[in-house]
């Protein structure tokens, strides 16, 4: 007999994709699940759900936002299921590749863990920039999967986990990155990890880049928590583990250009570009103008020749993963990621890192746990 999938998926306030997803969800041909939507602060457009699929759907309505983790917690005790599907009320699934559900629990059989493929719905030019966001990260999972069979993080959007597993690392912990966490905890307690690349969801961009700001503002500041609590384990892990730091480079595609310009220093590779210039302009005339520059012009060469030279590779990089996850790639959209999108990211993350291990005071989010 096929294993029980018991599907959740918290909501606050009111979702429009949840519908879809209800029926999407509903109609798959896997019928050994149950569904439990968590409704935090329902709003009557929330209320309109519970009276369409109330006898197919087991539903916590909460007159107050109790938080997600704490939600999810409380729901899975309810549970019957073997394997436990986690899912955000804004994913679209995606059904080009048959049943959703039989695919999970296909690959439940080798794994303790897995996470689903995620894209963006590209509907909005953020929306689009987003998507190499996700794009990187999905591969950096994949290279977990395929290389460690072990996960460090994941996005909680859409993964299933066994129910053993799940309490035996004592369900999710009332930390902003609840996802990051327990794939910090599954990767200690050596659990088994594998990462779906032909079945995958959709979720929804932030709508403006207020939002945006905001939401990764909140994700910055669990990462600082997260590497906190963290830092002695991450530098057991790395030690035994050199090639987790590589994820870095999939994740924040600018880090390499930010450590090329503080840890090597100026004066060297100026010196022997201008020195190289002046012998070689000896042999041809043509290189006399660019041996009178100054060394402030050819150290804005220098940089300006790193970022052609860093985009270049990425680009090329990035629309092989793309072709290979089957995501959309646009060298100028990829242009404009790398440029301001990924530098932007990388600095909200670094400053909420020293916020939070200076003064924990300082940070301030709204984010229920």
């Amino acid at each position: 007999m096929l294993p029980k999938i018991s599907i959740f998926i918290p909501v606050y306030e009111e979702s429009e994709l949840l519908q879809p997803l209800l029926v999407g969800l509903l109609t798959d041909s896997y019928q050994n699940k149950e569904i439990f939507l968590v409704v935090d602060e329902p709003t009557p457009k929330s209320l309109e759900l519970v009276d369409a699929f109330r006898d197919k759907v087991h539903f916590v309505l909460n007159g107050e936002r109790k938080g997600k983790v704490n939600v999810l917690n409380e729901v899975v005790k309810e549970s019957r299921g073997e394997i436990l599907l986690f899912l955000d009320s804004d994913v679209q699934i995606d059904r080009r590749s048959g049943s959703f559900l039989s695919r999970i629990s296909e690959e439940m059989r080798e794994a303790q863990m897995v996470e689903i493929k995620k894209g963006v719905i590209r509907d909005s030019f953020l929306a689009r920039i987003v998507s190499y966001d996700y794009l990187g990260f999905n591969f950096a999972n994949w290279l977990f999967s395929r290389t460690l069979k072990k996960c460090l993080g994941f996005n909680g959007a859409a993964f299933a986990i066994k129910r053993e597993t799940f309490t035996s690392l004592g369900g999710f912990r009332r930390v902003i990155s609840e996802d990051l966490d327990m794939g910090t905890r599954s990767f200690k307690e050596g659990v088994r990890f594998k990462y779906i690349e032909d079945i995958g969801v959709y979720t929804r961009a932030p709508s403006s880049w207020g939002e945006w700001f905001k939401q990764r503002k909140r994700w910055g500041v669990g990462v600082g928590f997260w590497l906190k609590e963290y830092f002695r384990d991450l530098l057991g892990i790395v030690r035994k583990c050199p090639r987790v730091p590589l994820s870095l480079l999939f994740i924040f595609p600018s880090l390499p250009l930010l450590l090329i310009v503080l840890l090597i220093p100026d004066e060297l590779p100026v010196k022997i570009i201008y020195i190289s210039l002046l012998l070689l302009s000896t042999w041809t005339s043509l290189l006399l103008p660019p041996a009178a520059f100054t060394s402030t012009t050819i150290f804005l060469l220098k940089n300006l020749f790193l970022t052609v030279c860093n985009i270049g590779v990425y680009s090329t990089v990035f629309c092989a993963i793309a072709r290979k996850l089957g995501h959309s790639f646009n060298p100028l959209e990829f242009a404009f990621f790398y440029l301001v999108y990924s530098p932007l990211w990388l600095l909200i993350v670094i400053t909420s890192i020293v916020k939070v291990w200076i003064n924990p005071e300082w940070v301030e989010v709204d984010w229920k746990v």
